[in-house]
């Protein structure tokens, strides 16, 4: 189906298909181009054009994602049309978010309200999907529906916090505490709306510099860094396993998996990695935090005592 709805966008290529992508292949494709819409970088998708429009049936999120590069690249009529009628879900939210843009509210709605018959008001099309609460509560806040749009935008920051949309679902969550009378609440959202800014701000910034400058580790481990605060460890093993790829000799990336280690409950390969680290550099200063804190975990009171000694020496600031 997906293929046909691609086929009155696209002419595709009449000879043969190249294979189709292996799932890895598409799941790196399908990031990469996520990417890219989220650092408002559609042409890197429209570069790849020629390899779209070989493919005979694409998996729709890649769909989805070219979609709505025609879109930021002004080309609302290809979009359109790539994603016909747009019943497979990521076909649907990119409808949305591209009829959101255009002030369509009515037809925003329509892609992602879940059917008027038998459905709960605070639910949405595709539960499965934040996106589709982000847009349905979006598009309710646009239509002036505050009260149903209030708990979608609350479900979808609690589902996907760390995504690119959370700061402005923040936004709108204070303008809905606002609307009715909560000022304590409205407070709150506010400190989460700026903490989720300051973080995506944060998390942008090391991802250009990542892309900018592929071989420095540094901003891996500023990605690394802001994953762990996020207590996202997979992310931020990941973003340490590229770091220390790059650099096998990069202290602080082998200091910061320390404390992953101990997050994670490893205690004995955080140990190892904190070794590991001073040995690389008897001058780090976290890795003393985390030696006290594997010490404290374990009940070992004087060693934890002592090495969070050395950690203030050094300067360290944080609680135990």
């Amino acid at each position: 189906m997906i293929a046909a709805l691609v086929a009155t966008a696209i002419v595709w290529v009449a000879q043969a298909a190249p294979p189709v992508e292996a799932a890895a292949d598409t799941a790196a494709r399908i990031a990469r181009w996520q990417e890219a819409i989220d650092l408002d970088l559609p042409p890197e998708i429209l570069r790849e054009r020629d390899w779209f429009e070989a493919q005979r049936a694409p998996d729709s999120r890649l769909v989805a994602l070219f979609a709505r590069a025609l879109h930021a690249a002004g080309d609302d009529e290809a979009a359109t049309r790539l994603l016909g009628p747009a019943a497979a879900a990521p076909l649907a939210l990119a409808a949305a978010r591209i009829a959101l843009d255009r002030d369509e509210i009515a037809l925003a709605l329509r892609h992602v309200a879940p059917p008027a018959s038998g459905a709960s008001a605070n639910t949405t099309r595709f539960p499965d999907e934040p996106e589709s609460w982000l847009l349905e509560g979006r598009a309710r806040a646009r239509a002036g529906d505050l009260t149903r749009a209030e708990p979608l935008l609350a479900e979808f920051v609690k589902r996907a916090p760390w995504h690119v949309d959370a700061p402005a679902a923040w936004f709108m969550l204070v303008d809905c505490a606002r609307a009715h009378g909560d000022a304590a609440e409205a407070s709150r959202r506010e400190e989460s709306r700026q903490k989720s800014a300051e973080w995506h701000a944060f998390y942008r910034a090391r991802r250009l510099q990542a892309r900018e400058s592929p071989r420095e580790p540094l901003p891996r481990l500023g990605l690394a860094q802001l994953w762990l605060a996020a207590d996202q460890l997979d992310r931020a093993r990941s973003e340490l396993d590229a770091a220390i790829a790059l650099d096998p000799r990069f202290c602080r990336a082998i200091e910061v998996l320390g404390e992953l280690e101990r997050r994670a409950g490893r205690a004995a390969e955080a140990r190892a990695r904190c070794d590991e680290a001073l040995t690389c550099d008897p001058e780090l200063t976290e890795v003393h935090l985390t030696v006290a804190r594997l010490a404290r975990d374990a009940g070992r009171t004087e060693e934890a005592a002592a090495s969070y000694a050395r950690y203030r020496e050094r300067g360290g600031t944080k609680d135990l």
